[in-house]
């Protein structure tokens, strides 16, 4: 009984090992993996699918989630920037409510820089119901999100000069720091 019971268990570990999946589920590979899909000091990037019985919108559901993804990222690091320039810089309190109308501006911004990112990869897949499936990477140069972001600062009416000059300090500093030497 005992080397019946040892030989079901063997027989089990096998058919488990060899299955390949977990639990039922089956691990499915997905395009774009890799750093270079990957947001890093010079990119915000991300990777979505979009999928429809229509090519076209199977692929603007991908990028809408794409530019959505990196909107978030966008708007994580600007408010990381603002609370960490306002917590070397606030002596008494003076900067008051700046850092939420830095948000404010910085949600503006994104409206319009969005239209920066591009596409930098793309597949298409067409499954047997004939409905597609599109991948798309993206990507937005933070370079040129922090410029569109200084230009709005100082064609902002609800900023006073010396919010504008902060921002522009903050900016200019987080864009030296970029590791982005092209233009």
């Amino acid at each position: 009984m005992k080397k019946m019971l040892i030989g079901l268990m063997s027989i089990a570990l096998v058919v488990v090992g060899c299955g390949g999946s977990k639990n039922g589920m089956k691990e499915v590979k997905t395009p774009f993996k890799g750093s270079s899909y990957e947001s890093n000091r010079r990119y915000f990037r991300s990777v979505a699918s979009g999928e429809s019985v229509n090519l076209e919108t199977a692929r603007s559901k991908a990028m809408l989630t794409a530019n959505q993804r990196i909107a978030s990222n966008v708007e994580t690091e600007i408010k990381n920037v603002s609370e960490n320039y306002i917590n070397e810089r606030n002596v008494d309190n003076q900067l008051g409510d700046f850092g939420s109308r830095f948000q404010q501006l910085t949600r503006e911004v994104m409206s319009t820089t969005l239209i920066g990112s591009h596409m930098k990869d793309e597949k298409v897949y067409q499954k047997q119901d004939r409905t597609y499936l599109v991948w798309v990477a993206m990507e937005l140069r933070k370079k040129e999100m922090y410029k569109q972001l200084k230009k709005k600062a100082r064609e902002s009416n609800t900023l006073s000069d010396k919010e504008k000059k902060i921002i522009e300090e903050m900016i200019d500093k987080n864009i030296a720091e970029l590791d982005d030497n092209d233009d």
